[in-house]
């Protein structure tokens, strides 16, 4: 139902577009007419150029539209189809640039400015990652509503796989798993980052991506059930980013979000031992107090634990704490 509704609603939309405009037919295909050519396909293209070089954007967007749809068939056209593409970037038209940049690359073998619009659709990436909106259908009459992080994801595989040994690549990688992570998808983001680090591991976005991954496994933790496996992926993370990078002062961050991670899993022991306090049970309580103190000794909790045993030690006389310990394990 949904998509016949999709179907019927899509001319009409194309109708609305429209109504403000005039078109006239020439060579098959209606051409807006405000779009007509005046001049010659070279007397436009030099037109183009020179908007290019003064920074007209809607100028360029207005003289690249003519070549587009009045010599088609042109070297002109194939260039014109870039210049669309930067003008519609320059004026915040993200979507409607990045549709013109695909369009622009797949059209020819070796194109001319391949690196930039490459470039461009990585800034088109970022902004979309950040939030920013595409058109309804891609139509300009439309307003920017429509989410475009799932694009973004897209343009980030498309340069990562185009350009795979590119500065532009890194970024990509570093994007995407910055969407994932965003939305909780969390062992395809470390998969990223990972790449990230294998692909150039002496970039500085290589660093990021080690203080990321930990970011993650925090992030994990603290809204999953405690795994302890991650703590020690962390603890291993850590090592990596300490051993590859041993001046960068994101190592400290790294270790703080690891230092999070043990404070989460001592609190655990730590709450663990409050319950048989509070159901009069102070060797079990003991136990857990002095895990935390074995396992954890540098956390918070660790010092509240310490605490406990000084006041339940006299009153629950110690047993051998390593029977104890390993009986509650």
């Amino acid at each position: 139902m949904n998509s016949m509704k999709n179907k019927l609603l899509f001319p009409f939309l194309l109708l609305v577009a429209s109504l403000d405009a005039s078109y006239t037919l020439k060579e098959g295909h209606f051409i807006n007419e405000e779009n007509l050519a005046t001049d010659s396909v070279q007397g436009h293209h030099s037109a183009a150029l020179e908007a290019l070089h003064a920074k007209n954007w809607p100028e360029l967007i207005r003289q690249a539209t003519v070549i587009i749809e009045n010599f088609p068939n042109t070297p002109f056209s194939q260039e014109s189809r870039f210049f669309l593409a930067k003008g519609y970037l320059e004026i915040g038209e993200y979507d409607l640039a990045n549709d013109n940049y695909t369009t622009y690359l797949k059209k020819q073998d070796a194109p001319k400015h391949f690196q930039e619009a490459m470039e461009g659709k990585l800034f088109i990436a970022d902004q979309f990652r950040e939030g920013k909106k595409k058109r309804m259908f891609g139509l300009k009459v439309l307003p920017k509503w429509a989410p475009a992080k799932e694009e973004a994801q897209k343009i980030y595989d498309e340069i990562a796989t185009a350009m795979p040994n590119h500065q532009f690549a890194a970024k990509a990688l570093m994007g995407k798993s910055l969407i994932l992570f965003e939305e909780d998808d969390f062992k395809p983001a470390i998969e990223h980052l990972q790449t990230l680090i294998r692909r150039f591991p002496r970039n500085d976005l290589a660093a990021q991506a080690f203080l990321e991954i930990n970011r993650i496994y925090l992030k994990e933790v603290q809204e999953e059930f405690p795994d302890p496996g991650l703590l020690e992926l962390a603890q291993i993370n850590l090592r990596k980013f300490q051993m590859e990078f041993p001046s960068d002062q994101r190592v400290e961050e790294a270790q703080s979000h690891l230092n999070q991670m043990q404070e989460i899993f001592a609190f655990a022991l730590y709450d663990t031992g409050q319950f048989f306090e509070r159901t009069k049970k102070p060797h079990a309580a003991l136990i857990y107090y002095r895990r935390v103190l074995r396992d954890f000794p540098s956390t918070p909790s660790a010092i509240k634990a310490n605490s406990r045993i000084a006041v339940l030690s006299p009153v629950a006389p110690a047993l051998d704490t390593t029977q104890e310990i390993a009986k509650s394990e």
